[in-house]
């Protein structure tokens, strides 16, 4: 229940990438790196703008990441550039 693991996506988009022809019991894995990417761009922009609300936190995020790639990743600081390549490591292996 982490606003970190919410990615806004019209109905479209979801029915039309997230899920190839609208088929909800597969997964367009090419489409889901991307908005976790994007995520992970959103949370570095929020924690780094000290003139907005800060709503992310690093650590939850990590915490999405490992929970939803079944892994125990362990980034001590906010390290995005490390988030990135757990990401691609992840997709790279279900090739």
């Amino acid at each position: 229940m982490f606003l970190e693991n919410l990615i806004a996506i019209t109905p479209t988009q979801h029915m039309t990438k997230a899920h190839p022809l609208g088929k909800t019991k597969e997964i367009n894995v090419e489409y889901q790196e991307l908005l976790l990417k994007a995520k992970a761009g959103s949370i570095e922009e929020n924690l780094g703008d000290v003139n907005v609300e800060t709503i992310y936190s690093f650590e939850r995020f990590l915490s999405v990441l490992n929970t939803g790639f079944d892994e125990e990743n362990e980034i001590i600081d906010p390290d995005y550039s490390k988030v990135m390549n757990v990401i691609n490591l992840h997709y790279m292996n279900l090739d």
